[in-house]
């Protein structure tokens, strides 16, 4: 079982709590709870109504949408704080890629923080934005992928 220090220093290392003072981390740290999955075991399944924020503090997860790896997550990555904020299900199954260690957090705990802090609301803004500009990148290299491959079959 982590420390609150060790939960503080975690959540350091977390993407969306960068620039959140180590006090704010510390009534944060609090909240967590740790939970363990083994690996090819769900952490979260497409389709099901989210209501966690997951946070990797030991291990690797597939993020896998409509059958497919659409990408990996290692230590200091997130997931779940679109459910959290939308209340729309899962987009997506998480699945252990080996023994991971996460921190949780309950989405009335995620709201109540947001509401309460502006630097916490501002770190969710950046990791989901960062999220659909890659989205928008991808698409933009499919698409172009698509417009050379149509170009060289007229040829």
């Amino acid at each position: 079982m982590l420390t609150r220090v060790e939960r503080v220093l975690a959540l350091k290392n977390i993407e969306l709590f960068h620039g959140i003072p180590g006090e704010v981390l510390a009534d944060i740290a609090t909240l967590l709870e740790e939970e363990t999955f083994e690996k090819g075991q769900y952490i979260v399944n497409e389709g099901d109504l989210g209501k966690e924020l997951f946070m990797i503090v030991q291990g690797e997860v597939e993020v896998v949408a409509g059958g497919n790896v659409v990408a990996v997550m290692k230590k200091g990555e997130g997931f779940g704080e679109m459910a959290l904020i939308d209340s729309q299900p899962r987009s997506a199954d998480i699945i252990a890629k080996d023994d991971v260690l996460v921190l949780k957090m309950e989405s009335d705990d995620f709201l109540e923080i947001l509401k309460q802090r502006e630097e916490v609301a501002l770190g969710v803004i950046k990791v989901l934005t960062g999220r659909i500009r890659e989205l928008n990148m991808k698409l933009v290299a499919e698409i172009g992928k698509k417009n050379d491959t149509g170009k060289k079959q007229k040829a």
